[in-house]
């Protein structure tokens, strides 16, 4: 199999209290961005929510054409473009203009959404996220394969429309999903699956179950498989730890606040970061050894799938660009090569 590793998810936050700009920190993502390529990596991918008060990055299509401006081989992907939220045949267009500026590198990952606020704010109720999604993606396969198209959905209705330019190729399109439903639901729509931050017995369980409902599509083969871990690599652990610990802490702190109920008209939001043993124990973080040893048995289960994506996450809201450079670099030179034949 080839197990390809890239670098993300790139976010664009910024925590309270940080001097830092947005100016500045799309900037030095780029940077990052044309050091993943420069040192041999396979990808750059970036995430998508909206409303966020530390300015969790909304536009992903935008941010990708920045990527495919300063790169010319690593593949470009979205984990994940929420789904509900977008108009289908404009993001068909810009996925596909992207596609062309990049030639042929773009990998369009979607999910169906979860964040109230975000429903609320777009207009969009949140029983509708499922049938949005998928008509979404039928019309994205419509739009970049076919010459002129019809569709008549409970959600979307287009006669005869063409949309141009096509892609330089058909990009695979990969569905992330967290429980049973979903991953059954991404096996089913997607060429590709994106299981997230979780035991290895659980990805080795959920890529199987994505294969299996694609197989009862009648699609041959199994599918396109990823996987979206936090990770670290240094030379000097004791020295690094606290600033991976309170990235992280603010990464997840967001999420756990989201769902509190805070970053909402009234509730400012509150950054509920989970335990520091928590962090500790589900991020691959450490020296070149540690995290090829803490990768080692996830690497194993993509080895029954034709391709694989490993994207781990080296840059944290608030870090500057000098340490994740540094561990991206000790990812390709000394991870890197022993992951992917861990996976062959």
């Amino acid at each position: 199999m080839a197990l390809k590793i890239g670098v993300g998810l790139f976010t664009g936050q910024i925590p309270p209290g940080s001097s830092r700009t947005f100016h500045e920190e799309y900037r030095e993502t780029l940077e990052l961005v044309q050091l993943v390529e420069e040192v041999g990596l396979d990808g750059a991918w970036v995430s998508e929510h909206h409303f966020s008060s530390d300015g969790y990055l909304p536009s992903l299509v935008p941010m990708l054409a920045a990527f495919a401006a300063v790169t010319e081989r690593i593949e470009l992907g979205t984990g994940v473009v929420l789904a509900p939220f977008h108009d289908p045949i404009r993001l068909a267009e810009d996925f596909a203009v992207v596609d062309q500026l990049s030639g042929g590198r773009v990998i369009p990952g979607f999910g169906i959404a979860w964040r109230e606020e975000e429903f609320r704010e777009f207009n969009i109720p949140v029983s509708e996220r499922v049938g949005r999604t998928r008509e979404l993606i039928e019309i994205l396969r419509l739009a970049w394969g076919e010459e002129r198209f019809d569709y008549d959905g409970k959600y979307f209705h287009y006669e005869s429309v063409a949309v141009t330019p096509k892609p330089a190729r058909t990009p695979p399109i990969f569905v992330g999903g967290f429980v049973d439903t979903a991953i059954k639901r991404a096996g089913r729509i997607g060429d590709g699956y994106i299981s997230s931050r979780a035991e290895p017995e659980r990805v080795r369980d959920a890529f199987a179950m994505a294969s299996e409902e694609r197989a009862k599509t009648g699609k041959e083969g199994p599918p396109l498989v990823a996987l979206l871990h936090n990770a670290f690599v240094t030379t000097d652990p004791d020295r690094d730890w606290p600033i991976v610990r309170d990235g992280i802490g603010h990464q997840l702190g967001t999420y756990a606040g989201w769902r509190a109920g805070t970053d909402v008209p009234g509730k400012p939001l509150e950054v509920k970061p989970p335990p520091e043993d928590v962090i500790r124990k589900t991020t691959a973080f450490g020296t070149p050894d540690e995290v090829v040893n803490y990768l080692e048995p996830v690497c194993k289960v993509f080895a029954d799938y034709p391709e694989g994506h490993l994207i781990v996450r080296l840059h944290y809201p608030g870090m500057t660009k000098e340490p994740a450079a540094d561990a991206i670099r000790m990812l390709a030179e000394e991870v890197a090569p022993r992951l992917r034949e861990l996976a062959s």
